[in-house]
């Protein structure tokens, strides 16, 4: 297996592979990162290295730019959360790309994923910091859990801890876990509520995972960055399948979602590009 960069770091070469269903104009990424999709079927990338987020593209002013994206989502409301590692913040832009607002400056070290919860708080993946901080869309902070170490209720890493989250449809928060290579399911309160996953290449096994995303079922997606695949697990962990990728293959995966009619979305950091796979046969 080719040895994979971090992911955050940069890379020189520019490639685009744009899915055959994807009428967007050719643009290049640099070292993506996030991904979300809108119910309307808009794609967003967060796109690192090129100070941006695409297919969406923000205005560039002093108090919205973006200085290094790494996650993104978007709110039900129609806002889009953007963290941005190293502004060490969240911003905040309207659905026509206009910035509105920041959250977490002086409390954020380094967010990396950004999710929402059906309350329609902002969860927010401090990849520096290895915790997570719930914010009401206001900026006020609901609580914060987790740092540094190997327990249940702790993230592993020294440049690269928990990397992204989702939230399932109780409400739960699911993180992914990139040193400890497992994933972690807390509740709103940040309770410790059950964890799957270890090193190595089988299945349900990780090799850093990154990305993951939630299905109407319940059922966990998550990029397995190491290993450069995407795996499926039940909701209480459980292996069920592999998304099928050998035709096009991923190298480095990161941040992905699911789109309403049955695609998963993923960012390929190693190839430069987004994917597109049928996650529903």
């Amino acid at each position: 297996m080719k040895r994979l960069k971090s992911p955050g770091s940069s890379a020189s070469s520019k490639a685009i592979k744009r899915p055959a269903s994807t009428k967007e104009e050719t643009r290049e990424f640099t070292n993506l990162q996030g991904v979300s999709t809108s119910a309307l079927g808009k794609v967003l990338i967060a796109d690192s290295n090129n100070q941006c987020v695409q297919s969406f593209w923000y205005p560039r002013s002093d108090s919205g730019q973006l200085q290094r994206p790494t996650g993104v989502a978007i709110h039900p409301n129609g806002d889009i959360i953007i963290a941005d590692y190293d502004n060490k913040w969240v911003s905040i832009f309207s659905s026509e790309g206009k910035f509105k607002s920041k959250i977490g400056s002086g409390k954020l070290m380094g967010p990396k994923g950004v999710s929402v919860d059906r309350n329609g708080h902002i969860i927010v993946v401090d990849n520096k910091a290895c915790c997570i901080f719930i914010f009401q869309v206001n900026g006020k902070l609901v609580t914060k859990f987790g740092n540094r170490g190997n327990g249940d209720r702790q993230f592993a890493g020294t440049l690269n801890g928990p990397h992204f989250a989702a939230v399932n449809n109780k409400n739960e928060i699911i993180v992914t876990d990139f040193h400890n290579h497992s994933v972690k399911v807390f509740n709103t309160e940040g309770e410790f509520l059950l964890k799957f996953g270890s090193n190595g290449e089988g299945n349900g096994q990780f090799n850093a995972p990154t990305g993951v995303a939630v299905d109407v079922n319940g059922n966990i997606i998550v990029a397995d960055w190491g290993n450069s695949r995407i795996q499926v697990f039940d909701g209480s962990g459980s292996f069920l399948s592999y998304i099928n990728t050998s035709a096009d293959p991923l190298y480095g995966p990161q941040g992905l979602a699911l789109t309403s009619d049955g695609h998963v979305v993923v960012a390929d950091s190693g190839n430069h590009c987004f994917k597109v796979y049928r996650y529903l046969q």
